[in-house]
């Protein structure tokens, strides 16, 4: 009876080839898309050269453009495919740029962030908006309610009631 048998070792040995070849192609895949990524393009800020001039003329040369424009940010968002790769971008954008925001748009990205992010949304692009809306509205304790959903006490009606 002649039975064809496989040595225990050699089967090994394939398996263990077969596997690292697959790791290093697998690799390689995502090296070429990653390289993908960071081929999108960015859109260069806009620049409003009549206002640079005559209202800013002796500041910086970025004055007079807008710092914090929320379609920037939008389109980091919609325009990276790798979650990873977005939420990291996003981050960036948020920690470089929400310090120009204005209430308003720090609200709107707020509000949209989960829609554009999807799952490259972060706690810390939370944080970063959320800390910038304190920050903008400073004392304000009317809009406290309306961000993180806390009923403030009523004020006591005369010092003298307070103990």
């Amino acid at each position: 009876m002649n039975k064809l048998s496989l040595n225990p070792k050699f089967l090994t040995i394939v398996v263990f080839l077969a596997w690292s070849f697959f790791c290093v192609s697998v690799s390689g895949q995502d090296t070429q898309q990653s390289t993908d990524e960071d081929l999108t393009p960015i859109p260069p800020k806009p620049i409003r050269p009549i206002q640079n001039k005559i209202f800013y003329p002796d500041i910086e040369e970025d004055s007079g453009v807008d710092k914090c424009l929320v379609a920037e940010f939008r389109f980091v968002a919609l325009t990276v495919r790798d979650p990873l790769q977005r939420r990291i971008a996003s981050e960036k954008w948020v920690q470089e740029n929400a310090k120009f925001c204005s209430v308003a748009k720090l609200l709107t990205i707020r509000n949209n962030r989960a829609q554009w992010l999807g799952t490259g949304d972060s706690i810390t692009i939370d944080a970063e908006v959320d800390k910038q809306l304190e920050i903008a509205l400073d004392k304000s304790d009317e809009i406290f309610p309306a961000l993180y959903g806390l009923k403030l006490p009523p004020p006591p009606v005369d010092d003298e009631e307070v103990q």
